[in-house]
């Protein structure tokens, strides 16, 4: 027992770090860090950077309240000949990267990961360089500093990726203050649902600046050169493009701000509705139309087509289902909603003609057939044929009259037959023209 007792106890009391563990490639790091090489002169430019560098930061902000703008308010103030007002504070926000992570069709909403940048000038951060050891731009907390009140307009939630204590901004010595931040954005996008699946749609990410106005603030909003569009949408969008508009609208106050409009263009990736949707349903129809008016020309009893086109019809009201489960309700009616409509109305139609065709158009063979057994009659009626004793009028009915009512018969099963072709084709010719029709929309992308 105490052998095992020392060596439970000596588990603990050593651990052997192996290579690949997380502790011992934190100490190698540390000491190619450790070993890299710096001379006297260049800790020395390090410590003189330092002083300059708090010196500079308690100068700053030894004056300086961030809770104050750096906006010129005093507009109304008379002024002298020679004098005149500052121009408007400009911000400028540019937008150098952005993806489109979901668009709710239901909700109408669009979800966006958003990087911004914003340069704005704060003159009370500018300095001298030559004062502070020739330090030309700086690096601060932006919670320490004023940051324009640009927020995220027309959108139901917008929340910054990263938080406010680990964000930062580059402050120059002309005053420049450079600021990149990410937003996440669930931005409202009312949709055009008129040719879905093949529909393309303009979504905006609107930025404001609710509280000041055009006379103190002006902003000027544009996309980075380099966008690449390729990797900004998902994988059922993608962006062919984008544009800015600008709207200047009114408060209750009549004090004029603007709304700055990022509009990206979006084209549905159709293919999947295509090959999950369309393609099986056209299929299903085919073969629902052919397989109902197969069963009636073979002379199957009607239960066969009715269960056969109940099945099909089941399958089209659920792939039905699924395309209004995506859609918002609106008034607007989607292609893809009129072809399975006229889909599940065909399947429909073909049972009601296969079923009631003979029992209405040929009524007369009915009442043949419940006074006499003659042959291809069952065909006519759509029965198997039955083992039948000859009825009694048969008996007092000469043998010219049996011959004549069999040549009605045959007439109209013959005409019962080709009507049922010419149903099942012009059925056939519907789905193929309704099939033509939506494809029609994939083509012309």
């Amino acid at each position: 027992l105490f052998p095992l007792l020392s060596l439970f106890s000596s588990s603990f009391s050593s651990t052997t770090v192996h290579p690949g563990h997380p502790e011992w490639v934190a100490s190698s790091e540390m000491e190619e860090y450790r070993d890299a090489p710096i001379t006297a002169n260049q800790t020395k430019l390090l410590l003189e950077f330092h002083e300059h560098n708090s010196n500079l930061v308690h100068d700053l902000m030894k004056n300086y309240h961030k809770e104050l703008s750096p906006y010129y308010t005093n507009y109304h103030r008379p002024l002298e000949p020679h004098q005149s007002h500052p121009p408007p504070m400009r911000t400028s926000a540019t937008l150098t990267w952005f993806r489109i992570v979901k668009l709710d069709q239901v909700e109408q909403v669009m979800k966006i990961i958003a990087e911004l940048r914003m340069i704005w000038t704060d003159h009370r951060l500018g300095w001298d360089p030559a004062e502070y050891g020739g330090i030309e731009h700086i690096y601060l907390a932006r919670s320490s500093v004023w940051v324009p009140e640009l927020a995220v307009g027309d959108s139901e939630m917008a929340l910054d990726v990263a938080p406010d204590y680990k964000q930062n901004v580059l402050v120059n010595s002309t005053g420049h203050v450079l600021h990149y931040f990410n937003v996440v954005s669930h931005s409202v996008c009312p949709l055009v649902t008129a040719d879905f699946p093949f529909d393309r749609q303009e979504c905006e990410f609107v930025l404001i600046e609710i509280l000041f106005n055009k006379n103190e603030s002006a902003i000027d909003v544009r996309f980075a050169d380099r966008l690449n569009y390729a990797k900004a949408g998902n994988g059922e969008w993608d962006i062919l493009g984008s544009h800015i508009n600008r709207t200047t609208v009114k408060d209750y106050d009549n004090v004029e701000f603007d709304l700055m409009r990022f509009v990206f263009s979006m084209k549905r990736k159709s293919n999947f509705y295509v090959m999950v949707i369309i393609v099986p349903t056209f299929i299903i129809t085919t073969l629902s139309i052919t397989g109902v008016f197969a069963k009636r020309l073979s002379g199957e009893d009607f239960i066969g087509e009715l269960s056969l086109g109940l099945t099909s019809l089941m399958t089209l009201t659920v792939m039905l289902g699924i395309v209004a489960d995506s859609l918002p309700k609106t008034n607007s009616l989607p292609v893809l909603s009129i072809f399975l409509t006229v889909e599940v109305t065909l399947t429909a139609l073909s049972v009601l003609v296969v079923i009631l065709h003979p029992r209405v158009l040929y009524p007369k063979i009915r009442a043949i057939r419940s006074k006499m057994s003659l042959p291809g009659t069952h065909m006519a009626l759509n029965h198997p044929p039955q083992q039948v004793s000859i009825p009694p009028l048969s008996l007092f009915l000469p043998s010219s009259y049996q011959g004549f009512f069999a040549r009605i018969s045959s007439s109209i099963c013959r005409k019962h037959i080709a009507a049922n072709l010419v149903f099942m084709l012009l059925f056939q010719a519907i789905n193929l023209a309704n099939l033509w029709y939506i494809l029609s929309f994939w083509w012309m992308e």
